[in-house]
């Protein structure tokens, strides 16, 4: 397993600590709630790394069934975050995101391996977004 989800992790929930903090944030319940979406989507990135990255294992109708189910929570956060908060970069970010999540959707429907980089990585720009809205 990659050390990256964990990084990602840390970093999002240091974004939570600080987002009442932020001085460019234009409202603070706005930042909180984009910073707790952030840290959810993490931590729902680190289920599918769990689950996705044994997928010599997808195979296997349980595992694969904690995949799809993961990559469904990242998918509803998405949409959570997108209902409560706006702004180019978040949108940006989302849609990176979004379509990472579909990507893996795809492969993990045809027994392949999801791309689990692309979505860590769009997870990371949702939180450098949060931490710029």
């Amino acid at each position: 397993m990659t050390k990256k989800p964990y990084r990602l992790a840390a970093a999002t929930l240091a974004l939570l600590a600080t987002a009442p903090l932020l001085s460019a944030c234009k409202d603070v319940d706005q930042a909180l709630d984009c910073g707790n979406r952030a840290v959810s989507i993490a931590g729902d990135v680190q289920d599918l790394a769990g689950s996705a990255i044994n997928v010599g294992q997808i195979t296997d109708q349980e595992r694969r069934k904690h995949t799809v189910d993961a990559l469904k929570k990242v998918g509803d956060d998405i949409k959570k975050l997108r209902d409560n908060n706006s702004g180019d970069k978040i949108d940006k970010a989302t849609d990176k995101l979004n379509k990472a999540v579909t990507n893996a959707q795809d492969n993990v429907s045809k027994g392949k391996l999801p791309d689990i980089g692309a979505i860590t990585d769009a997870a990371g720009d949702v939180t450098k977004a949060c931490a710029g809205s």
